[in-house]
């Protein structure tokens, strides 16, 4: 009975497709291997955004299936609290997730390697099934085109974007599935690789969805159909992506709706009318290991697909017996392909009318599957060229090399030994297609050369980049977890956790804590807009909150200030070796509660709660561009119904000393220029603190790491966090009377002290108004991600329930049992008014649109269960008639 669990009795088309999976799945198990990436050494397959972004969402994926499912929905520790079902339409749906699962957040590195190869021989293997379910190649010519298409150049380039990889996966599964389908097969095989793809990821199914659209009319094309045979294969293409649509809308839609509230704010932003380099210079990308770190920003399209699809394409297109039109018009699709590679407007709306921020041309692969597929169309061991169509591609390529080598110096991509060991391939397949006598060992040997091909490309693109060390990522996760591990845990309590050193800005998500920084492609723009106005970095796909203030902290409920401790500096991994700005402001105001080799945990005694009782004064606040602290006095003030109590008070800095340039008398907008340009130039000013009180440094968009470095008392400051505006840099308190230098070095030049500017803060006022606003209090009864209530008490002379919940479509107040609207304070976060007196207050939050789209999906259900019920033996009725 087990006889089918024997390989050696296998079907060689069965053993063909597990050696079409398991070949990519050996090569790039080896190649890491030989890297030492976990857990087979000391390395990590940790880069650019895998190791800064995506690491982390897994992670709370992780989470909110062991521990937290409504953070599927919306989460606090997405920067202030945010959506998160589109984070997880487009980073976590892939059902291949699952296998992280065991992993804890230290060990992630090495289920993320396992992953990683999983998908490579996915890849493979989907590939074959569709050659083979197109009945097109069978047996040992599977692994052939299925090495090809595993280890094509967008796939390698993108290993690290694990998120995009199921759409490479699924879609050779989806077109052959509308090909059965076209001949009569079940529809569902077309249905559900085009479902899943939706539901995985919505940006690849758009791009796979204007492609399926060329696909059909070149399919319209393949044969001299007549009128109503063509009207037969369109409408069964618009009924099988009607439905596939249809059924995914409970993922789609709700995220449509959130990237109008991120994405969308910026489509069509810097849109230019021209071609995007010299289109010559794509053949450059044909050749082995083009890819490496300075094409991830601006790069030109990775597609590598080696020499034997190239050539076969040729083929495809010179083959007089193929239909004219079925060439014309792949002709034109390859043309209208290659053209979207080069050409702005083109590839902009392949990326959803808005640009991609690195990773360009990422719709690539939809192009590298397209040649393959016509290779594969029509190669055979028996395939014989003309010397016609021989000569004129050896013409070509000596051209195309000839071209490349002249434009070496410009592309810094290619090297003369790629040219020369790809143009060796390319003559050695080719060479191998001419020969008129093909024995035995011809299919081994042109096997071996294009795995070989392949896997040279592989190798050369992935040692053009640097690692993360598993020892780095493991020695921070373990200082994370244990600092924060005695946090306290309730469902009827809330706070936010600030820090002052940082690995990624997904910190929160890896230690499961709310706290103010995060990345994400589906961000709010007003999460950016605030943390703008208050001073902290931030981005179109980012905020951070490493500068804050006595105030800010308070406002925003960081109960709790992880800092490191200041152990081993120059250890990679060790929070002292990634700090952030300190939060020197904080001594003697904060108390420990907790210590470990590496890391300090206090409590800030001013911290306000979730919600709280508030003057009617903060509905009226409007913040000034690039005026932090004084945003940050106007919103604290107005909660407490003053209307120009100074909490931050404007400093004078003592003296001004210049070394190669002149000092000038006013600091703040001073433009600074070296006499010197080869000398080195700085500024050094004095401040004496004539109070304990702590003080706060501004600095414009201005200054950045590339043109100056900031000193303190003859120390550098940390990294300077890439900001679009003025951001708050944190002083020590407690020096009342000791002189305090800061120096500027430039790197450059000139320096313009934009907004250059010292304050100081009013500590015993803050200290009273805190415990005025903590008061007041709401009471909560239960806390969780989607839900919030409890009861407050509005005192005579107030009429505002002040939320440090961001306000956005999907929450829902309820006052005393009645649904109720809400107020915007600072145009970001929710309120309500109330009237004096004690209140039951319950928000709720529902992502928008998710409960019609779950109608609509379930609608679409019922109907092809309908359907496939109607098809049934005893029924006339039948899908294939759609």
């Amino acid at each position: 009975m087990f006889a089918h669990l024997n390989p050696l009795k296998w079907r060689t088309s069965t053993k063909a497709l597990w050696i079409s999976f398991l070949l990519p799945v050996i090569i790039m198990t080896i190649y890491f291997g030989f890297r030492g990436m976990a857990p087979f050494g000391s390395s990590s397959i940790l880069t650019v955004d895998l190791g800064q972004q995506y690491i982390d969402f897994f992670e709370s994926y992780r989470h909110a299936l062991f521990s937290d499912p409504l953070s599927i929905f919306y989460s606090f520790a997405k920067g202030l609290g945010g959506e998160t079902y589109g984070d997880w339409a487009y980073y976590l749906l892939s059902p291949t997730n699952l296998l992280l699962l065991p992993f804890s957040n230290t060990y992630l590195p090495i289920g993320i390697l396992f992953l990683t190869i999983l998908k490579y021989g996915l890849a493979g293997w989907s590939f074959a099934y569709a050659l083979k379910s197109m009945r097109w190649q069978n047996g040992w010519r599977l692994p052939l085109f299925s090495v090809t298409y595993a280890m094509m150049g967008w796939f390698v380039a993108n290993d690290l974007n694990l998120l995009w990889l199921d759409a490479a996966i699924l879609l050779p599964l989806i077109i052959a599935g509308l090909e059965r389908y076209i001949e009569g097969r079940s529809a569902w095989r077309f249905i559900a690789p085009l479902f899943a793809i939706f539901v995985i990821n919505y940006y690849m199914a758009y791009m796979i969805g204007l492609f399926l659209v060329l696909y059909i009319i070149w399919r319209l094309f393949w044969q001299p159909y007549r009128l109503l045979e063509r009207w037969h294969i369109l409408r069964k293409f618009i009924f099988g992506s009607i439905i596939s649509i249809g059924l995914s809308t409970v993922i789609w839609l709700p995220t449509a709706y959130t990237l109008l509230n991120s994405k969308g704010q910026h489509m069509l932003d810097n849109l230019s009318w021209k071609f995007e380099y010299q289109a010559p210079d794509l053949l450059g990308k044909l050749f082995l290991g083009t890819f490496n770190f300075d094409q991830m920003p601006s790069g030109l399209p990775n597609i590598f697909v080696g020499s034997l699809p190239i050539i076969m394409l040729w083929f495809f297109f010179t083959y007089r017996l193929i239909r004219w039109q079925t060439r014309l018009v792949a002709f034109f699709i390859t043309a209208f392909l290659v053209v979207s590679m080069m050409y702005a407007p083109l590839n902009l709306m392949w990326h959803g009318f808005q640009f991609p921020v690195w990773y360009p041309y990422r719709f690539s692969y939809v192009f590298s599957f397209w040649v393959i597929w016509l290779a594969a169309s029509v190669w055979s061991p028996t395939l014989r060229f003309s010397w016609t169509q021989l000569g004129s591609l050896f013409i070509l390529a000596v051209a195309a090399v000839v071209y490349l080598y002249y434009r070496l110096d410009s592309l810094n991509f290619l090297t003369q030994n790629q040219l020369i060991i790809g143009g060796s391939f390319f003559l050695l397949l080719l060479g191998f297609h001419a020969l008129p006598v093909r024995s035995g060992w011809w299919l081994p040997m042109v096997t071996l050369l294009a795995v070989g091909e392949m896997t040279t490309s592989t190798i050369w693109s992935l040692n053009n980049f640097s690692y993360l060390t598993n020892t780095e990522y493991t020695t921070y996760i373990k200082s994370l977890n244990q600092i924060t591990a005695d946090l306290p845990k309730s469902d009827k309590d809330f706070y936010r956790v600030a820090q002052s050193f940082q690995r990624t800005k997904g910190d929160p998500l890896q230690a499961h804590y709310n706290g103010a920084s995060t990345f994400s492609s589906a961000l709010e723009h007003q999460q950016s807009d605030f943390m703008a106005a208050i001073g902290q970095p931030e981005g179109d796909n980012y905020i951070t909150y490493n500068g804050g203030t006595l105030v800010s902290d308070a406002l925003l409920g960081m109960r709790y200030l992880i800092q490191p401790s200041g152990q081993e500096p120059h250890t990679s991994g060790t929070p002292t070796n990634m700090r952030t700005y300190s939060r020197s402001d904080t001594n003697g105001y904060y108390q420990m509660t907790k210590h470990t080799q590496m890391a300090v945990l206090s409590k800030n005694p001013y911290a306000l709660p979730l919600a709280f009782a508030a003057n009617t004064n903060a509905l009226n606040v409007k913040f000034k561009d690039n005026d932090p602290l004084r945003n940050q006095s106007d919103l604290w003030n107005a909660l407490l119904g003053y209307d120009n109590t100074p909490i931050f008070e404007s400093a004078n800095f003592d003296s001004s000393a210049a070394t190669n340039m002149t000092a000038p008398t006013t600091i703040t907008g001073a433009f600074l220029k070296k006499e010197n340009a080869n000398a080195v130039g700085s500024l050094t000013v004095t401040y004496t603190p004539s109070t304990d009180d702590p003080y706060y440094l501004t600095i414009g968009d201005a200054l950045n790491n590339d043109n100056v470095e900031i000193q303190l008392n003859g120390k550098a400051l940390p990294t300077m966090p890439s900001h679009r505006h003025t951001i708050i840099v944190p002083l020590p308190s407690y020096q009342k009377g000791q002189t305090q230098t800061i120096t500027f070095i430039l790197k450059k030049n000139d320096l313009w002290l934009q907004n250059v500017s010292l304050y100081r803060a009013n500590t015993d006022s803050i200290r009273a108004q805190a415990q005025t606003l903590q008061h007041n209090a709401f009471k909560p009864s239960h806390i969780s991600q989607t839900r919030i209530s409890g009861k407050i008490t509005i005192p005579a002379g107030n009429g505002l329930m002040m939320t440090t919940i961001p306000a956005a479509d999907g929450w829902t107040a309820y006052v005393d049992g009645k649904e109720t609207d809400t107020v915007t304070v600072g145009k970001f976060f929710i309120g309500l008014a109330l009237k004096p007196g004690e209140h039951s207050v319950t928000f709720k939050f529902t992502p928008p649109y998710l409960k019609i789209s779950a109608i609509v999906s379930l609608g679409f259900a019922l109907f092809m269960a309908g359907l496939g019920w109607s098809e049934s033996e005893k029924r006339r009725h039948s899908l294939h008639q759609f």
